[in-house]
């Protein structure tokens, strides 16, 4: 039973990055670009809406399943790998990569919030404002593109930072080790 919940756990944790990382390349590889050839910009800010609204809920219920397979496998990390209780979390290189790893995690958190919640949805904002024919300056659009775009590629470099962290951690053969 013991093999079966940590398989679980790392199929669900698995599944919830791969919600959460594939919407972050189809925005960035596929939609941005392919947005660019629609003409009529209040249809473009309209399917804009509609492609971010979602992957909002598709990112967040990765993340969910991110945190559920996450708790479980850190919570039996000792067990699974046969780790006693005199060996301390940070002898091992399992201790420090993990807390790196949860760092840059909430760095990344924090990007992407910020992305979702102010950057994005203001950018969005402006648009459809230029598209109901109000004056809106190209240098805030501008602005405001650059700036999600920075936001969007650090978080992206991020995620894939934490998932090689996260292969080094299921390798045991190195994670195990002395640190």
């Amino acid at each position: 039973m013991e093999n079966f919940l940590h398989i679980a756990a790392v199929w669900v944790h698995v599944l919830g990055i791969a919600l959460f990382v594939g919407p972050q390349f189809f925005l960035a590889f596929a939609w941005i670009p392919a947005s660019r050839g629609i003409a009529d910009l209040p249809t473009r800010v309209a399917a804009m809406r509609t492609i971010t609204t979602r992957f909002g809920y598709l990112g967040g219920a990765g993340l969910v399943l991110i945190l559920i397979g996450g708790a479980y496998l850190i919570s039996t990390w000792r067990d699974y790998h046969g780790v006693g209780d005199e060996v301390d979390f940070f002898d091992l290189r399992y201790g420090p990569i993990f807390v790196i790893k949860m760092a840059i995690l909430l760095v990344m958190l924090v990007l992407v919030g910020l992305h979702m919640f102010v950057t994005g949805p203001a950018q969005v904002d402006a648009l459809e404002e230029r598209a109901q024919g109000k004056d809106v300056p190209d240098v805030r659009i501008r602005r405001l593109r650059v700036t999600s775009m920075a936001l969007s590629i650090t978080g992206l470099v991020l995620t894939l930072v934490i998932m090689g962290m996260g292969v080094s951690l299921g390798a045991s053969v190195y994670s195990l080790q002395d640190f």
